[in-house]
């Protein structure tokens, strides 16, 4: 069964936020940003239990972390039956688990 992408609202404008950050630092590093990010995305919907789970994660559902190629970014999510549902794409320096609360929605 092919599973689909759902994004949160929360990492949908955390993910154009950043892309608008990367491309006023460099023209088209903003595209560059997004394109890794779709392939990490496409990876984890190829294999999506072959990312690691979150450290210290040990509630259910299980929060998987995909790198995110050249930028110092991860992909959060988790899986259902029929999806892949992203929770946060994180900075590696923003606070760990900021994204947590978006798990009790």
């Amino acid at each position: 069964m092919t599973l689909t992408r759902r994004v949160y609202p929360e990492a949908a404008s955390e993910l154009l936020a950043a892309a608008e950050w990367y491309e006023r630092a460099r023209t088209n590093l903003g595209d560059d940003f997004l394109s890794e990010v779709e392939d990490a995305e496409r990876d984890v919907l190829d294999r999506p239990e072959a990312a690691r789970v979150f450290p210290g994660w040990a509630e259910l559902p299980v929060v998987r972390s995909a790198s995110v190629r050249v930028f110092p970014y991860r992909v959060l999510y988790y899986l259902t039956d029929t999806e892949v549902v992203i929770v946060a794409y994180a900075h590696h320096r923003r606070k760990p688990r900021y994204w947590e609360h978006r798990m009790d929605g």
